[in-house]
């Protein structure tokens, strides 16, 4: 009897093999907040591509309405650290709460010890789990308001921006006679009480930065990557950052990544977790548009786009190819002719096909013909698409052959993955981290992310949102950012009644019907876009 059951059981496990060796492994996320760019759309690009992405309870993570909790965030993570081979966890969520509270946030440096010590900690308690770890810069933003940023901002916040700005040329000697005087004028004008409490948290929180960096040196993470929030090249994130730049010199460069922006953090770490797992190193071969090109510094940025690609790439596991003929992803980069990002509202964003637009869409028509993974970093506007290169993209029918029988369809769906919301690096992670994502998809998933970036990219974020602001949002005086239930409502039934009247004459009633969309931060600055049998955005998953 015993040996009948030792036969049942190994031929039990041989028939289990092949599901087995199919399982992806676990990899455990902790957001910087529940906005979509950060959690749905990032988790479900993941998961698309099959992994197991495991989550926190949403009531722990930072919200619109609400702090997140570092405690109970710390606690899930080690509850399941027993589960999994990976996590990628935000140390703003773990430390402050997540990235907001990390702007506003009175915590003492007791807290703040004793959150940076725990972090530390984990993998002396968790030895064979990679952990990987993204944070943040306080940011530097030209003006702005409460709640992002502490009430006194709604008076202040483009004095304290240009304070700043000047306080950074004093100290790197490049500041003018007429400079000083202005510097002077406003460390009057701005309350003391208003510079002790930024620069305080402005302290506090390079202090606890530069805890992490000793985190990197003494390996307790396996990869950290700092993004810099909304900067300038000369403000008070830039002077964080020299500091930053400082304590990184000695640290390997194998193992941090220091770059600008915030929101595409989380899926660059994810993505370097997946090709930590498959033991692949992607090969990204770049172009870009005609004019000023890799030297562009885009808006909310301080540095040369090229400099920042390359990091990227580099921090999502892969590698900068110099020729594109064994490229993995051929990552197209549309950049502004004159190297000025204005914001996508501007009326110079129209549909008009320039002719440096026409040579950047056949380069990416070419490689597309030969059978490349294509993936547009659409960067020229700040905020939204570049009308002209999206109409066009889905203007130009490109002729396949497949099973004998030739097919015609739009270039706009022949690409890997195309990205053109908020910051020109928000952008680029998500060009990059879906694009590398795209070996794992099936066509159907592909285009489904796509269709996420067009409705949402350029539909919404070149359109609809200014459209829904004038008509309904500031011609009723409501307060953008506090939308209250009955107002939300209301704007998302004109948001997505204006996104199918713009999109059905580039997409099929068919594309269009799988989709719904919401205002999960109660404000017009970010829609959700997600598919009708998905509940609201904090449901979804």
């Amino acid at each position: 009897m015993r040996s009948l059951r030792t036969v049942i059981l190994a031929v039990s496990i041989i028939c289990l093999l092949p599901f087995v060796s199919e399982a992806k492994e676990k990899i455990l996320f902790i957001p910087v907040d529940d906005r979509p760019v950060c959690f749905s759309y990032t988790v479900n690009t993941l998961k698309a591509a099959g992994w197991d992405i495991q989550t926190p309870p949403k009531e722990y993570i930072a919200s619109y309405n609400r702090t997140g909790n570092p405690d109970k965030l710390y606690k899930w993570l080690e509850d399941n650290a027993l589960l999994a081979t990976d996590a990628v966890v935000s140390s703003d969520s773990l430390i402050y709460g997540g990235l907001v509270p990390s702007r506003t946030h009175n915590l003492n440096p007791e807290v703040l010890s004793y959150r940076i010590q725990r972090l530390l900690d984990f993998k002396k308690k968790f030895k064979y789990i990679r952990l990987y770890v993204f944070g943040t810069v306080m940011r530097s933003p030209r003006a702005s308001h409460a709640p992002e940023e502490p009430a006194y901002y709604s008076r202040y916040g483009a004095d304290i921006f240009q304070m700043g700005a000047l306080k950074d040329k004093q100290e790197m000697g490049v500041i003018n006679s007429k400079e000083k005087k202005q510097l002077e004028m406003l460390l009057k004008v701005i309350p003391q009480e208003v510079q002790a409490d930024l620069y305080t948290r402005r302290k506090a929180n390079l202090n606890v930065t530069k805890n992490l960096l000793l985190g990197v040196k003494e390996e307790s993470f396996d990869y950290f990557l700092l993004g810099k929030d909304d900067t300038a090249v000369y403000s008070d994130a830039h002077r964080d950052a020299r500091k930053i730049d400082e304590e990184m010199k000695d640290l390997p460069d194998w193992k941090i990544k220091f770059f600008a922006g915030a929101d595409q953090l989380g899926l660059i770490l994810l993505t370097r977790a997946v090709n930590k797992i498959e033991q692949t190193t992607p090969l990204v071969y770049t172009f870009y548009n005609e004019g000023v090109g890799p030297d562009t510094v885009p808006t909310y940025e301080d540095v040369i786009v090229k400099k920042t690609l390359r990091g990227h790439i580099i921090a999502a596991g892969g590698y900068p190819a110099t020729l594109s003929k064994n490229a993995d992803l051929i990552l197209a980069v549309n950049t502004p002719t004159d190297g000025k990002c204005l914001s996508a509202t501007s009326l110079s964003n129209t549909d008009e096909l320039t002719k440096a637009k026409s040579n950047f869409i056949r380069k990416v028509e070419k490689f597309v013909m030969q059978g490349k993974n294509v993936s547009i970093g659409d960067i020229a506007y700040s905020n939204g698409a570049d009308n002209g290169l999206v109409t066009a993209l889905f203007a130009t029918n490109m002729k396949t052959q497949a099973k004998k029988a030739e097919t015609e369809h739009k270039l706009a769906w022949s690409l890997g993955a195309y990205a053109g919301w908020n910051t020109a690096s928000n952008t680029l992670g998500y060009a990059i981290g879906q694009g590398i994502m795209r070996q794992y998809l099936t066509d159907t998933q592909k285009n489904n992310l796509l269709t996420v970036r067009y409705l949402d990219d350029w539909a919404y974020e070149a359109h609809v949102r200014q459209d829904v602001r004038q008509n309904l949002v500031y011609k009723n005086q409501w307060t953008d950012g506090a939308l209250t239930p009955s107002q939300r409502t209301e704007a998302e039934q004109a948001i997505s009644k204006g996104i199918v009247a713009f999109s059905s004459k580039y997409m099929t009633s068919y594309e269009l019907n799988k989709w719904k969309y919401s205002l999960p931060w109660s404000r017009m600055f970010e829609v959700n876009v997600y598919k009708n049998n998905y509940i609201r955005q904090n449901k979804e998953d």
